[in-house]
């Protein structure tokens, strides 16, 4: 299988009859390693434990690190010009 200059392969015409990827399917590209990872998408999909444990950690370091020297209130009348 040989990648095209667009960036586009060809998913073997039997792995898309066994998996029920046809046109139209949305799908998911996922990274392991060396490994790209292809599978049909769902609708439903809520992110992985890690994906959810990374954000939190993100939100945990940057909550209250901005310090604009005014209270909130003081800031929304300036954003309102009042």
């Amino acid at each position: 299988m040989r990648v095209t200059s667009k960036g586009q392969v060809t998913i073997p015409q039997h792995m898309r009859r066994r998996t029920g990827i046809h046109a139209g399917t949305e799908v998911d590209f996922a990274e392991r390693g060396e490994e790209i990872v292809l599978r049909k998408a769902s609708a439903r999909r809520k992110p992985a434990r890690r994906e959810r444990d990374e954000f939190a950690e993100y939100l945990d370091r940057v909550t209250g690190i901005v310090d604009l020297g005014m209270t909130t209130d003081e800031f929304m009348e300036l954003l309102r010009g009042e």
